[in-house]
C-alpha cells in the first residue's frame, strides 16, 4: 500500500464483526438467503474498501470486533452478505458498521427482551460523542453522527461525505452549527379599538342574574332530553366512539360552566344596549365581574412553592412564576386572527353574505378524495408523530351532560335532524346532502353528529367565549404523565419511579386496551404503540437512574426521569421531527434549529407559550392527510407479514397482546411510508371514521375539522394566509399562486366569497414549501407555534442559566438521542432500524444493527450524584 493510500486511511477506519462470531442482520427489510456463497464464505463490500485490494483482519477486543483495513474509495451503495446459522443474509448497507452480539454487556442500554426487564447496562463515559472538525471534512463542515445533522438532511442528501469518528462509528459531514441564537418575533395577537364602555355593577349583577337563569333553563333540558333519552350512551355506534375521543373532567365541565356563565351575561348586555359585534366581542372585556354577583366565575391563579421551582408541575402552571397559569390545562386557546363569531360572541361564523356556509360534508367530498399519493423519502412516524406531540399540546373536549353521557344532534340513527324544541343549544349538526356519493349508497343519513366545544374563561371578565384546552400548552410529555395530579398518580408504579401498564374497559365491548397520560391512547392502535414505546423509555431511565443513585427515592427517580424523558422527547421533535415537516429555513429564521453545543437564552416571560386556535383547529391537523388506511406488518426477516385496515383498529388495540405484533408494527411503521400533504385523505378518515364491526359507514374527518373551525370561529383561509405573508386574496383567482386549479374551481363553486373558504382544506391543499412538507399557511403558523413552546417554556431542555438547567455533560447526552435508539431500547426484540428512523431507509441513512454506534447510545453517568447532595 502507498503512502498516499496509507495516510487516507489513517482517517477511515472500518470496523466488521468476523461472520463466525456474527449474529444475522435479522431486522432489515432487504434481509434474504443467497444460494451463491458456500458455508463460511464472507463477501466484504465498502465504501471505503477495495474489494480487489489485500486487507488486514486484526482481533481488538473479547466480543472479536475485526478492524479491516483496505484501500479507500469513493462511496458508493453496497450489499455486505454475511453468514450466519448455516445460512447467508444479503444486508443493503451504506457502510460497514460496528455490529456486535445484540445485547452485548460490552454496550449501554442494550439488553432486549420482554418489557418487563429494561435494565441498561452501564456505558463508560470515556465512549461519548464529540463532533470532529477533521475527519475529511471540507471548511465549515464537522463530523457528527447523522442523527446530530438531522436539520440539514436535506442540505447533504445529495452530496455527501462520509467521516469516522470516536469508538469505531461513522458520521457525516455536516454544516456547522448554524442555529440562530438571536430571539426572532412571534405572532402578536389581534387587538381593536373600541370605545370606551362601562356599566354600574347594578346592570352588571342584573347581566349575572339573566345569565345564572339562563343556565338554569339550560339545566331543565338537559333533564328532560336524557328523560326521552335523546342522547347517545350507547356503544356500537360511530358517535359514541366519537364521544370517547372527547373525555372530560368534572373539573373541566364546571370551569366550562364558569365560561357560559360568563358569556351569557355579556350576551345580555349585548342585546340590552344594541352593542356590535366588536363592542360585544372586545369592548366588554373592559367590564370586571370582581365584587358582582357572579364573581366567583373568575379563575384563581395558582400558588407556587419550592418544588415548583424546579420540577414542571403536572397541570402546567408555576412554569411562568410571574404568570402562574400561563399554560396550565384547562385554559383557553388564545387566537392569533380575529374571532369570526356571527354574534361576536359565540355563534358559529356564517358567510359574510349574511348567509349559512355551505356543508362541511359538501365541502369534504367536493375537495377531498382518496388517492394513493405516497411520500417514499419518510416513514409512517412521521405522521405518528404529529398525532403523539398533537396530544401532548391540544385537547378540546366537547360539551356533554352531566353524568358525562353525550349529546344527540340527529334523529332516526342521523336519517334526519331533530326538532327544534328537542335540539340542544351546544348541537352544531352536519348536514348530509342527499346525493352524498358515499353515505346514499350505504348509511342513508342526512345528519352527522357534531356538538360544540367548551369554553373556558379567559380571566375576570366579560367578551367572546375562548375555546379550553383540557390539557397543558407545553411540550411537557402530559401525553405520558397527564395533565392533572390524578392523571400523575394513576399511570405512577409508586415504585423506584417507574410508571405503570394496566388493563381497562376498552369501548369495543370489553375487549382490553391501555391506559396512559392521555386518555385518547386507545384511538387508534399506532397511538398506542407509541404510547407504549414511551412508557417503556421512561422506565428504561428509571431504572438507569436508580442504578446510580441507589439511595434516591421513588419521587426523586421519577421526577428525574420524567425530566430527562422530556428532555430528549424535546429533542427528538426539533431535531428530527420538525425540519421535515418545516424545513430548515424557516426554523432558522424562527430560532428553532436545535443548539449542538452550549446553552439556550431563549426564554422569556413574556412570551405566551398557549396553544393558537388557528393551530389547533386547522394548521397541526394537517397530520390526517399523511395518514395510511391500510398498515404494514413486518417480520423479523424483512417482509410483510400482515396487513390491517386501520378502519378495524379504532378503539381496538387488541392485536398488541399477540406477542411479536408489536415490533411487526414498529418496523412496518418504519418501512411503510405516509401520504403527502394534500387534499387527498383516506377514506378511512372520510367515510369510515369510527365505523364499528359489522357497519358500513362511520363518520367524516375532513367535514368535522371544517365544521370546529366555523365552531371557534377561526379566521378564514383568507385570514391565514394573510398572516402568513401572502397577500390577500380578492378574487378566487388569487388563490392560484399556492392552490392547485382544479381546488380553486371546486372552491369557486362551492363558496359565495374568497371570505367564506374554510382554512383547513384550503391549508391541505397548497403546494409544499420546498424542504417542507407544508404548504406557506400552515408552514407559518406551525412554525410560530413551536417558537412560542420554545420561548415560553421555562423548563426547556436546553435553556441555560438557571436552577432547571442541565449541566453540560448531560446536555451532551440529550442531544445524543435519536427515535431510533429510543426504538432499539423499547421494542421486545427490535435488531435494526435506520438512524433516522422519521425518514425512509436510504443509503445515506441505511437500516443498522441496533448495537451499531453510528446510532448512539446514551450515557446517564451525568447524573450520578454524591449521597445527600441532590435536589
Amino acid at each position: 500500500m502507498d503512502a498516499a493510500h496509507r495516510r487516507a486511511m489513517s482517517a477511515v477506519v472500518v470496523a466488521v464483526v468476523a461472520a463466525t462470531l456474527m449474529l444475522g442482520v435479522a431486522g432489515s427489510a432487504e434481509a434474504e438467503a443467497d444460494p451463491g456463497l458456500q458455508p463460511g464464505q464472507v463477501t466484504l463490500a465498502s465504501p471505503y474498501l477495495d474489494p480487489r485490494s489485500p486487507y488486514q483482519v486484526t482481533h481488538l477486543s473479547p466480543i472479536s470486533r475485526q478492524i479491516i483495513r483496505g484501500r479507500p474509495r469513493r462511496p458508493t451503495s453496497h450489499v455486505s452478505i454475511l453468514h450466519h446459522g448455516g445460512k447467508s443474509l444479503r444486508y443493503k448497507n451504506e457502510y460497514p458498521g460496528v455490529p456486535q452480539p445484540y445485547g452485548s454487556p460490552a454496550n449501554p442500554f442494550l439488553t432486549y427482551g420482554s418489557h418487563q426487564g429494561f435494565t441498561p447496562i452501564h456505558h463508560d463515559s470515556s465512549e461519548s460523542y464529540e463532533s470532529q472538525d477533521h475527519g475529511n471534512c471540507p471548511p465549515y463542515y464537522q463530523c457528527v453522527p447523522l442523527v446530530v445533522c438531522s436539520p440539514c438532511f436535506e442540505t447533504i442528501k445529495n452530496s455527501y461525505h462520509r467521516c469516522p469518528l470516536s469508538h469505531k462509528a461513522w458520521g457525516v459531514c455536516c454544516p456547522k452549527d448554524v442555529a440562530r441564537r438571536s430571539l426572532p418575533h412571534v405572532f402578536s395577537r389581534p387587538s381593536v379599538q373600541v370605545r370606551q364602555m362601562g356599566f354600574s355593577n347594578d346592570v352588571v349583577n342584573e347581566a349575572g342574574r339573566s345569565s345564572l337563569w339562563q343556565l338554569e333553563a339550560r339545566d331543565e333540558l338537559e333533564k328532560y332530553l336524557q328523560m326521552r333519552k335523546i342522547v347517545i350512551y350507547k356503544p356500537g355506534t360511530p358517535e359514541y366512539a366519537h364521544l370517547q375521543f372527547f373525555r372530560t373532567s368534572p373539573l373541566a365541565i364546571k370551569i366550562s360552566r364558569d365560561a357560559l356563565t360568563s358569556v351569557g351575561a355579556s350576551d345580555y348586555l349585548v342585546t340590552r344596549f344594541r352593542l356590535n359585534s366588536l363592542e360585544a366581542g372586545f369592548g366588554l372585556q373592559q367590564i370586571s365581574l370582581k365584587n358582582s354577583i357572579i364573581e366567583d366565575v373568575c379563575p384563581v391563579p395558582e400558588t407556587c412553592g419550592e418544588k415548583e421551582q424546579y420540577y414542571r408541575t403536572s397541570d402546567g402552571s408555576c412554569n411562568n412564576l410571574d404568570l402562574t397559569s400561563a399554560g396550565q390545562a384547562r385554559t383557553p386557546l388564545i387566537r392569533l386572527t380575529m374571532p369570526l363569531y356571527s354574534d361576536g360572541l359565540m355563534r358559529p361564523r356564517i358567510s359574510v353574505t349574511g348567509g349559512p356556509l355551505p356543508s362541511a360534508r359538501l365541502v369534504s367530498t367536493s375537495i377531498s378524495q382518496d388517492v394513493d399519493r405516497p411520500n417514499t423519502d419518510l416513514s409512517l412516524y412521521v405522521m405518528l408523530w404529529g398525532q403523539f406531540i398533537d396530544h401532548d399540546l391540544t385537547h378540546v373536549p366537547i360539551f356533554r351532560f352531566d353524568n358525562n353521557t353525550g349529546i344527540e344532534c340527529c334523529s332516526n340513527e342521523g336519517r334526519d335532524f331533530l326538532d327544534a324544541t328537542l335540539t340542544h343549544p351546544s348541537c352544531f349538526p352536519i348536514e348530509i346532502p342527499a346525493n352524498d356519493p358515499f353515505h346514499s349508497q350505504n348509511s342513508g343519513r342526512r345528519c352527522m353528529n357534531f356538538v360544540r366545544s367548551m369554553i373556558s374563561p379567559r380571566d375576570c371578565n366579560l367578551g367572546f367565549a375562548e375555546q379550553m384546552n383540557q390539557i397543558t400548552h407545553f411540550l411537557d410529555s402530559s401525553n405520558i404523565y397527564g395533565s392533572s395530579r390524578e392523571d400523575e398518580q394513576e399511570v405512577r408504579a409508586f415504585t423506584d419511579g417507574l410508571l405503570k401498564a394496566m388493563e381497562c374497559l376498552s369501548v369495543r365491548h370489553g375487549q382490553p386496551c391501555f391506559t396512559a397520560g392521555d386518555e385518547r391512547v386507545n384511538e387508534q392502535i399506532q397511538l398506542t404503540i407509541m404510547h407504549t414505546i414511551w412508557m417503556r423509555f421512561h422506565n428504561v431511565i428509571a431504572r438507569e437512574l436508580k442504578r446510580l443513585n441507589p439511595y434516591w427515592d421513588d419521587e426523586t427517580l421519577f421526577q428525574e426521569a420524567r425530566r430527562i424523558v422530556n428532555a430528549m422527547y424535546q429533542h427528538i421533535i426539533y431535531n428530527e421531527w420538525l425540519p421535515i415537516v418545516l424545513g430548515k429555513d424557516i426554523m432558522l429564521e424562527r430560532g428553532l434549529l436545535p443548539l449542538r453545543y452550549g446553552f439556550s437564552s431563549q426564554y422569556d416571560p413574556s412570551v405566551d407559550p398557549a396553544i393558537a386556535n388557528e393551530f389547533a383547529t386547522a394548521a397541526f391537523r394537517f397530520g390526517h392527510t399523511l395518514v395510511q388506511g391500510m398498515l404494514d406488518l413486518i417480520s423479523k426477516g424483512g417482509s410483510r407479514r400482515d396487513r390491517v385496515d386501520l378502519v378495524t383498529q379504532f378503539n381496538n388495540p387488541s392485536l398488541l397482546y399477540t406477542p411479536g405484533r408489536l415490533d411487526d408494527f414498529l418496523r412496518g411503521i418504519a418501512q411503510q411510508s405516509p401520504q403527502r400533504t394534500d387534499n387527498f385523505v383516506s377514506s378511512a378518515l372520510t367515510n369510515r371514521l369510527f365505523q364499528e364491526e359489522g357497519k358500513t359507514f362511520g363518520m367524516d374527518l375532513v367535514a368535522l375539522n371544517t365544521q370546529r373551525g366555523r365552531d371557534h370561529a377561526i379566521g378564514t383561509y383568507n385570514d391565514l394566509r394573510e398572516l402568513a405573508g401572502l397577500p390577500r386574496a380578492v378574487t378566487f383567482d388569487d388563490f392560484r399562486d399556492v392552490l392547485p386549479d382544479r381546488v380553486v374551481d371546486q372552491l369557486s363553486r362551492i363558496y359565495a366569497s374568497v371570505d367564506d373558504v374554510d382554512p383547513f382544506v384550503a391549508g391541505i391543499s397548497e403546494a409544499n414549501v420546498p424542504g417542507s412538507i407544508l404548504g406557506p399557511t400552515f408552514r407559518a403558523i406551525i412554525a410560530d407555534q413551536f417558537a412560542r413552546l420554545r420561548r415560553g417554556d421555562r423548563f426547556f431542555y436546553d435553556q441555560g442559566g438557571s436552577p432547571t438547567s442541565f449541566t453540560e455533560a448531560q446536555l451532551h447526552q440529550i442531544r445524543q438521542i435519536s427515535f431510533a435508539r429510543v426504538l432499539c431500547l423499547t421494542g421486545d426484540n427490535i435488531m435494526a432500524i435506520q438512524p433516522l428512523a422519521l425518514r425512509a431507509a436510504s443509503d445515506l441513512n441505511p437500516r443498522l444493527s441496533c448495537n451499531d454506534k453510528t446510532i448512539p447510545p446514551i450515557d446517564l453517568t451525568p447524573w450520578r450524584s454524591a449521597k445527600g447532595s441532590y435536589h
